[in-house]
């Protein structure tokens, strides 16, 4: 699997290999694309800097979850006696 990252600020579209399908990228969009369905518009693209091509990593069968930080957490920290001290902001 190939990433192609599209490294302009406007859209771009390339003829993929095999099966003239196409591929819109849009802009600093990111796709991941099979070896296969690599064509010589989109190699050439990535020489003149417009596109950035990375070898992509199986991806993990099971993404690892984010753990949650608690909703109603305080914005104070206890002092060592166990009272809470406000936090101070900064001045702007």
């Amino acid at each position: 699997m190939i990433a192609i990252k599209n490294l302009l600020f406007q859209p771009l579209t390339f003829q993929l290999a095999g099966g003239g399908q196409g591929l819109h990228l849009n802009p600093r969009e990111r796709k991941v694309i099979s070896r296969e369905n690599l064509s010589a518009e989109i190699e050439t693209a990535a020489k003149r800097g417009l596109v950035s091509l990375t070898e992509e990593a199986k991806p993990p069968e099971d993404p690892p979850k984010a753990v949650e930080s608690p909703k109603n957490k305080s914005k104070t920290e206890p002092k060592g006696d166990g009272t809470p001290t406000p936090r101070r902001r900064k001045r702007r």
